[in-house]
C-alpha cells in the first residue's frame, strides 16, 4: 500500500509542475507575440503578492496543500473511505 500511496503522489505533483510549465510557458508565448517582450512577465511579477496578507495566505494555502501529502507519504496510508463504500 505504501508504494502505491507514494506512486500517486509522485504522479500528483508530476502532473502539477507540467502544467505549471505549461502555463508559464503560455504566458512568455503570448506575451512575446502580442508584442509585449519576455521581460513583461518580469515586470508583472513585481506587483503579485504585494501586501503582507497576499504572501500569508499563498504560504498557508501551500502548506495546506502540501502538509497532508506529506504525512501520507511518510505514514503510507490514506484516511478512510467507509462513506463511499
Amino acid at each position: 500500500m505504501k508504494k502505491k500511496i507514494r506512486k500517486l503522489l509522485l504522479r500528483k505533483y508530476a502532473v502539477i509542475l507540467l502544467l505549471s510549465a505549461l502555463s508559464v510557458l503560455y504566458l512568455y508565448l503570448t506575451d512575446w507575440m502580442l508584442g509585449y517582450g519576455l521581460g513583461n512577465i518580469s515586470y508583472i511579477l513585481n506587483y503579485l503578492l504585494y501586501t503582507t496578507s497576499e504572501k500569508l495566505t499563498a504560504a498557508v494555502l501551500v502548506l495546506l496543500q502540501i502538509v497532508p501529502d506529506v504525512i501520507y507519504w511518510v505514514s503510507g496510508r490514506q484516511p478512510g473511505r467507509g462513506a463511499e463504500k
